[in-house]
């Protein structure tokens, strides 16, 4: 799996995978009581994208750098800050090197990406080069609580998208929605390489309202980005398939859902 370049993302972005009014800011001041972040501390985030983690730190006035493979995602950022001073930027596969001296930040985060790199754990070890001595890794994944009953409609509908790709002979590396990777998985291979993980949960939130018809909308128009290299006539017969599915078997396909969802932290120390 190579690391996603988002360029084409860009339009519908912030629409699809951005938070409700203050999740931002609230992750923010929480993750910045757990570490006990101090007003000098340093932060780079890894896959900055649009900035919908990274804003609410730039306006702040926190010392925040941000890298992305894509120039056209992080080209909305400046444009979103208005009268605040225009943010530090790198362009930069984060699976590889990382432009940034050893020791130059106290905090390193990536949030919602470990999932879709192929490289995860060079992403690691480059982390913890340009971490200085006891900074922290902070790696983030948004996930439904443990007490949830039933899946939102995205996942019902991820899911049976991933039902039909493989009834059509689509191997399920290929239709896959992350590597599978875990917080378990992640903390086990910090303590292997002389690290020590701890997993939390930082914040719970509500998810914006969201249908099953809304989300096959978003799959008809490639807004997801294991679709991309999929065969044009694969995507067309799939995308009828679940058509079909969505008005003559999804219960309440119009039903517009609000779930609580956690951004669940592995935090580590080298």
């Amino acid at each position: 799996m190579t690391t996603l370049n988002y360029d084409q993302a860009v339009s519908y972005y912030d629409e699809t995978r951005g938070f409700r009014p203050g999740v931002s800011e609230r992750y923010r001041l929480a993750l910045r009581q757990i570490i006990g972040a101090s007003a000098d501390f340093r932060f780079l985030e890894l896959a900055i994208g649009t900035g919908l983690i990274g804003l609410p730190y730039i306006i702040a006035g926190d010392d925040y750098v941000g890298v992305d493979i894509s120039r056209a995602m992080m080209r909305q950022i400046p444009a979103k800050l208005k009268a605040s001073a225009p943010p530090a930027l790198a362009q930069a596969d984060i699976t590889r090197a990382l432009p940034f001296a050893d020791g130059s930040f106290d905090i390193v985060q990536a949030v919602r990406v470990f999932h879709l790199l192929g490289d995860w754990r060079r992403c690691i070890s480059e982390s913890r080069r340009v971490l200085k001595p006891g900074g922290r890794l902070v790696i983030v994944e948004i996930r439904r609580p443990s007490d949830t009953a039933s899946p939102p409609p995205w996942a019902i509908v991820h899911h049976k998208w991933g039902e039909i790709l493989s009834d059509l002979g689509i191997a399920s590396e290929d239709i896959r929605h992350g590597n599978g990777l875990t917080e378990a998985l992640v903390a086990a291979h910090i303590q292997t390489v002389g690290g020590a993980a701890e997993v939390i949960d930082l914040l719970s939130f509500a998810e914006f309202p969201v249908s099953c018809r809304t989300m096959v909308e978003r799959r008809a128009g490639r807004m997801f980005s294991n679709d991309w290299a999929l065969p044009e006539d694969v995507f067309s017969r799939a995308l009828r398939q679940l058509y079909h599915w969505l008005e003559h078997e999804c219960e309440r396909p119009d039903e517009a859902v609000a779930r609580r969802m956690v951004f669940r932290a592995v935090i580590a120390r080298f």
